[in-house]
């Protein structure tokens, strides 16, 4: 008696499967088999709308390519590329700005840049420098500089480099770009410059700043669709020992497409002097 009880215990529970399991299988009755239930289909989430490479619709998604694609497009362009700096301790006033490094550029081997940074690469390695430029004029650079505590200017024949690889000027702006743009969140708005439509991107929470004493951290850049960064303006509060810093960086593309580069003065003047 006992194994046939449990043997009809066993034929209930097999027979209740598929209501145990929510009626994952169901019976062929032409071929009296389990076989699967259709499962709904999911429609998955899509990923957030990209408006420019590396840029999504609320977020600088990828630094990396946002700046690949900036280099890309400043390549077969002529522009003036304008970098400034300035830092206050009076933290309900502006920053003052001053230019850091101008450049014009009217192709990738044809430019004229200057720099007001006090520490350049020179053949030696970094160097003080009161004064600092250099004309290409697309076979050779010619570099002018001026040590601090002098006021002779030195001269110095380089190789050429394209202007997206320059370390004044694409390389700046494309360490720019990866440096304060890599923020947690942003918001990206559509506005328009000179009539073609842009992406304004407004970034706060600084992903690296420099260390935990940095706060209110904001930055507005304006990109096109195609990755070229027009503009980018950083500012944020630096606490010290001292009184709070209020420091601001800034660059802007201007005259882009209507650039045209003519040998400076000092090079026409010291090849006068030397012929």
């Amino acid at each position: 008696m006992r194994w046939r009880l449990l043997v009809a215990l066993a034929v209930v529970v097999t027979a209740g499967c598929g209501s145990l399991f929510g009626g994952d299988e169901r019976a062929d009755p032409a071929t009296d088999t389990l076989t699967p239930a259709p499962v709904p289909e999911v429609t998955p989430t899509p990923e957030q709308w990209p408006v420019a490479p590396g840029v999504t619709a609320n977020a600088v998604a990828d630094a990396d390519a946002l700046v690949a694609a900036h280099r890309a497009a400043t390549a077969n362009r002529s522009y003036v590329w304008r970098e400034r700096r300035g830092t206050t301790t009076h933290p309900n006033e502006s920053v003052p700005l001053f230019d850091r490094t101008v450049a014009r550029v009217e192709s990738q081997t044809v430019y004229h840049v200057w720099t007001g940074q006090e520490r350049v690469r020179l053949r030696t390695g970094l160097t003080s420098v009161a004064d600092y430029s250099e004309y290409a004029d697309g076979t050779e650079r010619i570099v002018r500089y001026r040590y601090v505590g002098r006021s002779d200017f030195e001269r110095q024949r380089r190789h050429p480099v394209d202007a997206t690889a320059h370390r004044h000027i694409g390389l700046s702006a494309a360490s720019a770009i990866e440096r304060y743009l890599d923020v947690e969140s942003a918001t990206v708005a559509a506005v328009s410059v000179d009539g073609r439509r842009h992406y304004e991107v407004v970034g706060r929470n600084w992903s690296r700043p420099d260390d935990d004493r940095v706060t209110d951290y904001t930055v507005v850049a304006v990109v096109s669709p195609e990755g070229f960064v027009r503009s980018l303006d950083a500012s944020y509060t630096v606490r010290s020992v001292g009184e709070p810093r209020r420091v601001r960086y800034t660059f802007a593309y201007e005259k882009v497409g209507e650039t045209t580069v003519d040998p400076p003065e000092w090079d026409a003047e010291e090849t006068d002097r030397s012929s």
